[in-house]
């Protein structure tokens, strides 16, 4: 434990990932990130062939802030030999399985900074430094930077039937599915549940019986790409939005939800597609069911399968759906990581008990003045939309690394202002 790092991330996802990369401009820092698994992996049981990421190629890991930077993705297809094929397919966007692929690419560029199957079990403070303990080693770090990711969000009265046949779609049972014959019900309408739905019409993982994808929204809605609206997610918007009131912020991001959490408008075509076809073309006998304005209330499992009872918000009556296999397409939540336990006292939590977050994306806490807590989509309701989306990663990477610098490595204040304009003008 002689060695002082001055920055420790912990978790390996695109985030510290950006940030590793990132911070390597100031050759004075160091640092060093660990991941419990055992490579780069990125939601890898959900990634399907049509899985297309949501944001532009060019924002990738580090040229938004740094395009010279050797971890771009173009240098990765000019490295790899990719560059003039990938061009003839004259995309913008590429699939979620690419941008996986590039960032293990990335992790094998700093093997030295890198550290996999290294889980942290606790984080200590001795009023100088972290002390970062894993099953392997505790080291020492003036600061760390928490990237632990985002965990399935299950409606807690489903806990109990968590199972094979009964579980989330970012889960291990969706890799072995087996649906020939059965009753499948997907619950959720959002780019993860049109998936999922889209592939098992596809017949994926076999030929079912029957298909009902339910979502609590009045439509299929989908993502917002307009270039205002692309507005939100540029650092000018960010910088105008962290000033603003709390209880503002909450209603704006709501507000907002189409622009980050909307599916794919092409995704979108491609399944309606899809459903002429088999319907009208085809005249397949597929049993195929989208059902809009439903939320899930109960589940019963009555030894036949499973009795979900669902509320139907656009008749106002309640509905009964039996299935056999139900997944839960229900969203994403950020979770405090466990391994703060130890230091938890000494932190600023908000009435939501989530992190405050400073300007800087450090957290508020008793030793933030010496040492600082960097968190990573941690501040959706605090810096806004943009955080869990990778579309402003690497200028929120280059922020935290002028932090820790101390010193303005890279210019994040030379953005021309948007179109958009947010502040208080007088004439």
């Amino acid at each position: 434990m002689c060695n002082v790092f001055d920055l420790v991330g912990i978790g390996i996802g695109p985030f510290n990932l950006s940030l590793a990369a990132i911070s390597e401009k100031n050759k004075e820092l160091k640092t060093h990130f660990f991941e419990q698994k055992p490579l780069f992996l990125w939601h890898s049981e959900i990634i399907f062939p049509d899985s297309d990421m949501q944001t532009a190629f060019l924002k990738d890991l580090v040229t938004g802030v740094d395009p010279t930077s050797p971890y771009s993705f173009l240098n990765y297809l000019v490295m790899n030999g990719f560059f003039h094929s990938f061009m003839n397919t004259k995309r913008h966007v590429i699939t979620r399985k690419e941008f996986e692929l590039y960032c293990q690419w990335v992790t094998r560029q700093m093997p030295r900074k890198l550290s996999f199957n290294s889980k942290i079990r606790n984080l200590y403070y001795d009023g100088e430094n972290f002390i970062i303990e894993s099953h392997k080693e505790k080291i020492k770090s003036k600061n760390i930077c928490i990237g632990t990711g985002i965990s399935p969000k299950i409606p807690s009265f489903t806990a109990p039937y968590m199972s094979d046949t009964f579980f989330h779609a970012k889960s291990e049972s969706i890799k072995n599915l087996n649906i020939s014959g059965k009753r499948i019900v997907i619950i959720g309408g959002g780019q993860t549940g049109v998936e999922v739905f889209r592939n098992a019409l596809k017949k994926k993982w076999g030929n079912a019986k029957s298909l009902t994808l339910i979502s609590s929204r009045a439509n299929l809605e989908p993502l917002d790409e307009s270039p205002f609206t692309n507005e939100y997610f540029s650092p000018h918007y960010v910088e105008n939005f962290f000033s603003i009131n709390s209880q503002l912020k909450r209603n704006i991001v709501d507000y907002q939800k189409l622009s980050s959490d909307g599916n794919t408008p092409a995704y979108l075509q491609s399944l309606y597609n899809d459903l002429y076809f088999i319907q009208n073309v085809e005249q397949s006998p597929v049993d195929f069911k989208i059902l809009p304005y439903r939320r899930l209330q109960s589940v019963e499992n009555n030894g036949k399968g499973y009795k979900l009872t669902i509320s139907n918000n656009f008749s106002q009556k309640e509905e009964s759906i039996g299935a056999d296999i139900v997944i839960l397409c229900t969203g994403f939540e950020n979770r405090i990581p466990g391994f703060i336990e130890p230091i938890k006292h000494l932190i600023e939590f908000n009435e939501n008990k989530c992190f405050k977050v400073n300007k800087d994306f450090s957290i508020r806490w008793k030793g933030y003045d010496k040492n600082k807590i960097f968190a990573q989509n941690f501040s959706r309701y605090g810096h806004g939309i943009f955080e869990p989306q990778t579309s402003l990663m690497s200028w929120r990477s280059a922020v935290i690394t002028n932090a820790v610098s101390k010193k303005e490595v890279y210019r994040i204040k030379n953005i021309a202002p948007n179109f958009l304009s947010y502040e208080s003008v007088t004439k």
